[in-house]
This record gives structure tokens, C-alpha cells and sequence, in this order.
């Protein structure tokens, strides 16, 4: 029983997944949550003899996630409270066209997926990667809390050490699995957000034909082709979206100023962190002809809290969103693939730079506005 619509489009297929777990508590409920056409989808389904189905429609295989929680846990109180439930019995996958099965003698942690070869790629991809990305996790974790400057300094050349361990293992992964959907994500993660499209195109046409023309593949290749045209000295990409207000805002309209193209988001803790230092760099320079763009990463579900965290955090420039989370056109018209990100755009509309700190934005301008 959906408990949100589904956006469908003449492009989408239809799925059908099969739990069999019979040892599951008769009275437990299982729920389904994916993200298509940039909408959350919260699906549920009760135990039939021992049998639990979902039905629906999707433009391409979606990461979803599956819960199992008692009669009494409602889903958006976990969702809400994630803190409370930390042995909460989840499974992450796809969803794909046609039927997936799952089997399991009691948790759904610990399902067996039945004939769905991008399932058998993911989890044989995940324990591949499983020792690096649970070092990546863990230090993540010690980042949140660690003050020491030195400490942190060590934390960051170990991730980074980490993180080039893991291209290796991706590379291979892409080049022994042309068909498969998990190569096409692998390849995603390889390239970054500023890929050497020189390497990354061979790769890409590596994959199959199947492959390559999924909306996914398609959307990638776009942003290949596009970071061709997103470097310095670039023309920044025109686009126009809708303010906090509903009213259409376009790039070119702030043409004869230096614009910094912001994407961040509510949800967004290293985003919201730098905005108290951003705010006093728009103060400082905004009467030297200097202005920001914020681009929205939230979704519709998270307006309310896009437009709180606009206010918490005193936003004095210009907001736009089309509220599709990484659905969002401009960002992919900007290839950005991790927040916060930005554009330094000069009053001609070229970039001048991007991925710039709050202290490398404050030295580029007084480069080119003090001096």
C-alpha cells in the first residue's frame, strides 16, 4: 500500500519483488524506500503466507532500501529517530525492472537474492570494497568529533590514502564487468566529480550497448561531455530556476558581477558549517560587485526545511531550487557530484575557478576585486 504517489512517465517498467520469509513475525511489516523521478517513495506490504510483495514502476534499476519493523514502529517515527533503532533489520539493493526475489530464514539483513544478476554484482562489488569502505566510515566518524588540528591533518592523509587504494578495485571492476548496470556505478564513483574525461570516455564505451543506454548512462556521458565545457576559462552554463518565491531566476541575469554558484543543501552539515564564514565574505565584498547563487539540493518533502535553514543561518543572497534532490537540473547541468560545491563565474560569465574553500574564495577575491 503506497504511502507515496508514484510518479510515472511512458519510459518506466514495471517490478515485482517477492519476499519469502516465513520465520518473520506474521504481524511484522516490511517497507520499501527508493528515490525515482526525484520523489521519494515509501511503499509497504504485510505478510500473506509468508509471502511479501511490491509492485511498481521505474525508469532504471534505483538503490532502495527494504525495512522489517514490528506492528507497533511506525516508519517515519524510525526515519525521524534513526539514533533509537540501531539494530534496526534493513537490507540495501536494486530495484529493476521484472522480479526480484528475496529468501531468508528469518532477518532481511541477511536475504538471498533469486535471479537478479545487478543484486549478485552489488554485493559481490561491496565485499570487495568492504575492509576500505569500513575504514572510510570509521574515520569519517572521527572526524565529526575530533578538535585537534594535528589529528585531524592525519585523519584527512589517511582517507585520502584510503581513497586511492580504493580506485584500483573500481577500475578493475568497471573493465571485468562490461554488462553490468554496478560497472556503470562503479565508473561514476571512479571518474569523481572532475574526471579526466580522456580516460573515463574509453571506459565508458567499454560498457555494453544494454548498459550505455540506461538513463543513468546517458545522464553520465552528458556529464562527461559537459566538464569538456566546465573548466576555467569556460562560459558557465545558462539556466534558469525558481527562487524561495516560485519567481524564474536565470545565471545570465547577474551578468556584470562576480557570482559564486553555491550548491548546498539543508541537510548538509559541512555546507551549513561554512555559511556563517560565507556570509561574512558576501558582506565583505558585496558592494564590490560580488553576489552568490545558491542551488538547493533538497527535495519537495524538505522545502520547509530548505527555506528554515535559509533563515537560521541569515542567507542574505539569492536562493534557487527545483527541489529534486540530485535530480536537480542545474546540478547535473554542473556535473556536481558531492556537496557543498561551487563556481567562481566572473562578470563575462567564464569561470574563473571552482571547489574553492571559504579561504581560498576569500583570497581569490581579493585578488581580483581589492587589488
Amino acid at each position: 500500500m503506497p504511502l507515496v504517489s508514484i510518479s510515472q512517465t511512458l519510459s518506466e517498467e514495471t517490478f515485482t519483488i517477492k519476499v519469502d520469509s516465513k520465520n518473520l513475525d506474521k504481524t511484522a511489516r516490511i517497507y520499501l524506500l527508493y528515490k525515482n523521478d526525484g520523489r521519494n517513495i515509501i511503499d509497504s506490504a504485510d505478510q500473506k503466507d509468508g509471502l511479501y510483495t511490491f509492485n511498481g514502476k521505474i525508469d532504471q534499476p534505483r538503490f532502495a532500501s527494504m525495512v522489517t519493523l514490528p506492528a507497533n514502529i511506525n516508519i517515519f517515527y524510525l526515519l525521524e529517530n534513526e539514533k533509537e533503532f540501531p539494530d534496526v533489520d534493513v537490507i540495501q539493493f536494486y530495484i529493476h525492472p521484472g522480479v526480484i526475489e528475496l529468501r531468508t530464514d528469518s532477518l532481511i539483513t541477511d536475504a538471498r537474492f533469486i535471479g537478479s544478476p545487478i543484486n549478485d554484482d552489488y554485493f559481490r562489488l561491496q565485499e570487495l570494497l568492504k575492509p576500505i569502505d569500513d575504514g572510510l566510515q570509521v574515520i569519517s566518524l572521527e572526524l565529526v568529533i575530533t578538535k585537534d588540528s594535528q589529528r585531524v591533518a592525519d585523519l584527512r592523509k589517511q582517507y585520502d590514502s584510503l581513497k586511492v587504494a580504493k580506485r584500483p578495485l573500481l577500475k578493475a571492476f568497471v573493465q571485468g564487468n562490461p554488462e553490468s548496470f554496478i560497472a556503470l556505478t562503479s565508473l561514476k564513483e571512479y571518474a569523481g566529480s572532475f574526471p579526466d574525461v580522456s580516460e573515463i570516455e574509453p571506459m565508458f564505451l567499454q560498457l555494453s550497448a544494454s548498459v550505455r543506454n540506461t538513463v543513468t548512462a546517458k545522464e553520465f556521458h552528458k556529464f562527461l561531455m559537459d566538464r569538456q565545457n566546465l573548466t576555467t576559462g569556460a562560459l558557465a552554463p545558462d539556466f534558469i530556476q525558481n527562487d524561495t518565491s516560485g519567481r524564474p531566476v536565470s545565471l545570465s541575469s547577474f551578468r556584470g558581477k562576480y557570482v559564486l554558484l553555491d550548491f548546498w543543501a539543508s541537510w548538509c552539515g559541512p555546507c551549513r558549517d561554512a555559511n556563517p564564514t560565507l556570509r561574512k565574505i558576501y558582506q565583505q565584498f558585496h558592494d564590490k560587485n560580488f553576489t552568490i547563487l545558491g542551488v538547493s539540493l533538497d527535495d519537495i518533502e524538505r522545502k520547509n526545511s530548505w527555506l528554515k535553514a535559509i533563515k537560521q543561518d541569515s542567507l542574505l543572497w539569492t536562493q534557487v531550487s527545483d527541489l529534486k534532490h540530485w535530480e536537480n537540473q542545474v546540478v547535473k547541468l554542473y556535473g556536481v557530484k558531492a556537496i557543498p560545491q561551487n563556481f567562481l563565474i566572473d562578470p563575462k560569465g567564464v569561470i574563473v575557478a571552482r571547489g574553492l574553500s571559504t579561504e581560498e574564495l576569500e583570497e581569490k577575491l581579493n585578488q581580483l576585486l581589492l587589488e
